[in-house]
């Protein structure tokens, strides 16, 4: 008789996730979100993700932090290794990503979503439930 045992993991998701789709090249989606949205995003150094089979991607990142909240826009589609490299792979219509962490009960997320249809660079974009993603361990870091 065999016993088969699992671990159950359950990964904290204290973050809110914006897709955005965009021809626009990084920097130029950056300073558009920080004229419209009034951030200051800035080119951070690109997160390099270890995968457990000896695979790793590296993902363009720009970030803005204040005391209690921190705006991550991360680009979908890895820098190097293959073209089937996404970030997200489930979620490969998207273009970027931007990840808003809040430790503040005055954040209001809806605000800065009203304001995502006036950026001309933005073509369109959606809110995503991050529980239901398959890979969500990858935006943990």
């Amino acid at each position: 008789m065999t016993i088969s045992r699992e671990l159950q993991v359950s990964i904290p998701c204290d973050f809110d996730l914006l897709g955005i789709v965009t021809p626009a090249r990084e920097y130029k989606l950056a300073w558009s979100l920080n004229q419209s949205l009034g951030l200051k995003l800035a080119k951070s150094q690109d997160l390099v993700i270890n995968f457990v089979n000896d695979r790793c991607i590296i993902i363009s990142n720009f970030v803005f932090a204040t005391s209690h909240c921190t705006f991550r826009l991360l680009k979908n589609k890895a820098l190097s290794g293959s073209a089937s490299d996404f970030l997200l792979p489930e979620l490969k219509n998207l273009d970027y990503f931007l990840l808003i962490k809040n430790e503040s009960d005055t954040f209001e997320l809806d605000s800065y979503v009203s304001r995502l249809p006036t950026i001309d660079a933005v073509q369109s974009f959606t809110t995503i439930n991050v529980n239901n993603l398959d890979n969500k361990e990858n935006l943990l870091f």
